[in-house]
């Protein structure tokens, strides 16, 4: 179970750098929207991941530890998301601080909640 764990956070890490570095270079803009994009998406496959996998199909604790504890730990970045939202606050950029916390926490609510629903229906 822990190397499952192991393997699942490395590749999660591995995917959070490669997909925020990928969306913050096409923005263009000083905000934080490479965490954002993961952040959305992960809260999306927590919801999807429980729903379908665990719920519906019943995986085995060891897949299951694979994906959520260990993929998802690693791809989430709510570390990420509270140093940049400090950062902006820091340097008194309050309009991105609270758009970017209010996006993050709604956006966050949202995606589970479509993510989840969607594994039930397939």
């Amino acid at each position: 179970m822990l190397i499952a764990i192991a393997v699942g956070g490395a590749v999660g890490s591995l995917l959070r750098f490669f997909v925020s570095k990928f969306v913050q270079t096409r923005v263009g803009i000083e905000f934080p929207a490479g965490t954002l994009v993961v952040n959305v998406s992960s809260a999306f496959l927590i919801g999807f991941f429980f729903s379908f996998l665990v719920e519906r199909l019943d995986i085995s604790p060891e897949l299951r530890a694979l994906l959520i504890t260990g993929f998802l730990g690693g791809y989430s970045t709510y570390s990420t998301l509270f140093y940049e939202a400090f950062y902006l606050l820091y340097n008194g950029e309050l309009l991105k601080f609270f758009t970017y916390l209010l996006l993050s926490n709604l956006l966050g609510i949202v995606f589970v909640a479509i993510g989840y629903n969607l594994g039930k229906v397939i």
